[in-house]
């Protein structure tokens, strides 16, 4: 066994220390939204439509440079800046949510017509619930995208 050198104990400098704070601040951010409760906005059924059963849920599909998100939104606020109406959205726990995810095609957009919004992933979405429970978890290599890249909206 060998002893760490002086510089194997220092704490990482520069672009190190940026990536790590930039993880550690992703990881809090990911923990924050898995345990909030997201505004999902609902239309009612088109005239001539089924009404949905009780119980269930329309999920909104955007389109956006290819990729299809399922819109939540945090806030109020958030909501009404994209045209949406609080009094008609469903109050849905993120992590509920994130259990019952429909496709590996569909990514979450959080907060889409914000600046801060971000995008995740289908395999990101759930793993939400996990990262809920455990208040933690992910490593570097789990990171958003996988290479800690969040596509803003």
């Amino acid at each position: 066994m060998s002893n760490p050198s002086p510089d194997e104990n220092a704490p990482p400098t520069g672009a190190a220390a940026a990536g790590s704070a930039d993880a550690a601040d992703t990881q809090a951010a990911l923990i924050e939204l898995a345990n909030s409760v997201a505004l999902l906005p609902q239309t009612p059924p088109a005239e001539g439509e089924e009404e949905r059963p009780e119980g269930s849920i329309a999920l909104p599909v955007i389109e956006q440079d290819g990729n299809r998100y399922i819109p939540v939104f945090t806030t109020d606020e958030a909501l009404l800046a994209a045209g949406g109406d609080p009094a008609t959205a469903l109050r849905i726990p993120v992590i509920e949510l994130a259990a019952n995810w429909p496709a590996d095609d569909l990514w979450l957009a959080v907060d889409p017509s914000a600046e801060e919004g971000l995008a995740l992933p289908a395999d990101l979405v759930r793993a939400l619930p996990v990262l809920s429970r455990s208040g933690g978890g992910f490593g570097a290599q789990d990171q958003v995208g996988g290479d800690g890249d969040t596509p803003l909206l």
